[in-house]
């Protein structure tokens, strides 16, 4: 009953976030309560990825794609843009900047960009640490804001009177990471007092950055795992830090999920409910989340998400498997530390 009474409350315009299964690419939608699309990376090159990206747009009655963001140039965060394009029409590009060259694929990467660039037109627009994406806002609902807080391997300035850091711990640092997936865009995504932490790939180090030696983050209700949940993202100190209340893996069956990830969130004192895309066949069952919160439980898969629906004032919210008629539901915290 709580259940069908929270979707009557939920009717008029949620903010929905979707993690849509690019088998462990990136491929997250976000729809606000203006209507307003953002597509967060969209999978590998290919009809897969993209025709699933684009039934998942229309299954949300949409038409067209307003905002496509592309955290890094990995051929499974920005590969799919041209047969996308080709599906959907798509309006604004905002990417980290076009390098010239990108050493870590050398083969795919002048092709995929230069595919990158005719659908965009090259007007894609470059994000720094500190923007904001331009949000329309509906009168009756809390106020939307996406804000960037890494890109290029900076961050975004710390608040006013910012103190040092005590939730953060011990930093134990890993090697220097060379790869693109160091230099993401990561985004806070805010609904009145609710908050989702999207850091694309980012690695260890400059997530490091992010909270130490001060907060600059604030705290989140809703954490999307870093780079897929793999254990070379995923900072304990962030996620000490931001104390999520749920978490959500857009892994694949063999990719990402990772078990060191999950024990560091299970070990946070907000935690209610971890979700995982697919369920990490190279672990054992207590190394995944319990199997009803995993949309794709085998490998010869669905193609099941995860979505999140947010209630326009950012008060309470849902989390369901595309696939499935189960819904959880939770009470936005409003005692957390302010971010961007």
């Amino acid at each position: 009953m709580l259940g069908l009474l929270l979707l009557s409350l939920f009717s008029s315009d949620p903010l929905i976030v979707r993690l849509i299964d690019v088998e462990g690419g990136g491929g997250t939608l976000i729809i606000t309560p203006a209507r307003e699309s953002i597509l967060i990376d969209c999978g590998n090159p290919g009809a897969r990825d993209a025709g699933r990206i684009a039934k998942a747009i229309r299954n949300e009655g949409l038409n067209k794609l307003d905002h496509l963001v592309i955290t890094h140039w990995h051929v499974d965060h920005y590969g799919g843009a041209e047969t996308l394009a080709g599906l959907i029409p798509i309006t604004h590009f905002w990417d980290r900047g076009i390098p010239e060259r990108l050493a870590e694929d050398p083969g795919n990467f002048p092709g995929l960009i230069a595919a990158y660039s005719r659908v965009s037109k090259r007007m894609s627009r470059t994000l720094k640490p500190g923007d904001q994406l331009p949000l329309r806002q509906v009168e009756d609902a809390g106020r939307v804001t996406m804000t960037c807080v890494c890109a290029s391997g900076n961050v975004i300035e710390a608040p006013s009177g910012a103190t040092a850091n005590s939730r953060a711990g011990a930093l134990s640092p890993m090697a220097d990471d060379p790869s693109d997936n160091a230099r993401s865009l990561g985004f806070v995504l805010s609904l009145g007092n609710w908050r989702y932490l999207n850091l694309g790939d980012l690695t260890w180090n400059t997530e490091a950055k992010l909270v130490h030696p001060v907060n600059r983050l604030g705290e989140v209700d809703l954490y999307q795992s870093t780079h897929h949940g793999l254990s070379i993202s995923n900072n304990p100190a962030v996620i000490r830090t931001v104390r999520p209340t749920i978490a959500v893996f857009n892994n694949g069956a063999r990719k990402g999920g990772m078990p060191e990830v999950l024990s560091t969130l299970r070990r946070v004192d907000t935690i209610k409910g971890i979700f995982q895309v697919h369920r990490n066949e190279v672990a054992n069952a207590a190394e995944n989340t319990e199997p009803d919160k995993i949309a794709n439980l085998n490998s010869d898969c669905q193609a099941h998400g995860i979505r999140v629906e947010v209630r326009p004032d950012g008060s309470q919210y849902q989390v369901r498997l595309t696939g499935g008629e189960k819904v959880w539901n939770y009470t936005t915290r409003t005692a957390k530390d302010a971010g961007p």
